[in-house]
């Protein structure tokens, strides 16, 4: 019972202390849960919803103590409906983040939607964990090709470093709609189309040339079944010039995610003197 008593006493003053810190925790933690829905990998379906949440804890309470020194909006001056919209603002930020950073590899996933229309697979549709939904082959290969470079070129670490770097500019509470980059996205947004294109277009100048040549086989030799053959012919042509072209979708990923990034932590380093 003395024992019982004496524990019970000692966390009396933890329980003190930490209470005034809970809003403010709470708010850090919905700036860092924000880049979980949109950022690669990070909005993964695979990746277990436990770790996210374990994951996004232990960050928080790393980057509490330096978010401090920044100062907090008063939990005790704050009401129901304010706390709410700032916790709003701070999980937009997180939004922000993750959705610009994710751009180039839904760019890249949309030029193999292209491609892969193009060479007759669109109704060879296949279940993609990442995104919890249905793909076809050559969408879901680029993605996961794009995934593996997002990953060895930094692209996680500097969406951190991102985050890190808004705790400095942006105090909590502080962020403002008007913030929002929407310039930016439309941006990257018209970048990432372009990449689409640049990934999508040897393979389209090859489907063409072989839907030419079986248009001219058609008018030569109707005998031929061109149907049957122009299918098969046309995802062995399209498969042939994307493996040849491999390696300049890896350069032309690399070039468009390191200009998104440096455009993501150019606007983080811009918050500070919109303030």
């Amino acid at each position: 019972m003395i024992g019982c008593c004496s524990s019970r006493g000692t966390l009396v003053p933890i329980i003190e202390y930490l209470q005034p810190l809970a809003v403010p925790f709470a708010f850090v933690l919905a700036r860092i849960l924000g880049l979980f829905l949109f950022t690669p990998l990070l909005s993964s379906t695979v990746v277990p919803s436990q770790f996210k949440a374990l994951f996004a804890f232990l960050f928080a309470i790393a980057i509490f103590p330096g978010a401090m020194r920044h100062g907090f909006p008063q939990a005790a001056v704050l009401d129901l409906a304010t706390i709410g919209m700032v916790m709003f603002g701070e999980l937009l930020i997180g939004v922000v983040l993750g959705l610009l950073a994710g751009l180039p590899i839904a760019a890249l996933q949309m030029g193999g939607f292209i491609m892969g229309y193009q060479m007759g697979l669109g109704l060879a549709q296949a279940y993609n964990p990442e995104m919890d939904g249905s793909d076809d082959v050559i969408s879901q290969l680029l993605f996961f090709m794009g995934i593996a470079v997002y990953i060895a070129a930094g692209g996680l670490d500097s969406v951190f470093v991102a985050l890190l770097g808004t705790f400095e500019r942006v105090p909590v509470g502080a962020f403002t709609s008007q913030q929002v980059p929407l310039d930016l996205y439309v941006s990257i947004l018209a970048s990432g189309l372009e990449l689409a294109v640049r990934v999508a277009t040897p393979v389209l100048g090859v489907i063409l040339l072989a839907l030419l040549a079986m248009g001219f086989v058609m008018k030569t030799m109707p005998q031929i079944n061109i149907l049957s053959v122009g299918f098969a012919a046309k995802i062995v042509a399209g498969l042939s010039m994307l493996t040849v072209s491999v390696g300049a979708v890896d350069l032309a990923l690399r070039e468009d995610l390191f200009v998104t990034l440096d455009q993501v932590l150019g606007w983080v380093d811009s918050l500070g003197g919109s303030r």
